[in-house]
């Protein structure tokens, strides 16, 4: 299985990380792995994957981060 592509938006301004994670998942293969990691819960981007039948599983790091696992269906 290839390295998972992973989008560091801890640093970035809102709508920045959805941007980039939209235009990655217009790209992802099946099977392949988009990892975001944020500061806040992406409520909007959950809304797009639900929509979109993307898979996707998230968890709070110890540190606070949102680390979210988006694979295409």
């Amino acid at each position: 299985m290839p390295e998972p592509r992973v989008i560091d938006g801890r640093d970035m301004e809102p709508p920045e990380p959805l941007e980039l994670a939209l235009a990655q998942l217009a790209t992802l293969a099946s099977g392949e792995e988009l990892v975001m990691l944020l500061n806040c819960e992406p409520l909007p981007l959950y809304a797009i994957l639900d929509r979109s039948g993307y898979r996707y599983r998230a968890e709070r790091r110890a540190d606070g981060t949102n680390e979210v696992h988006i694979q295409n269906a």
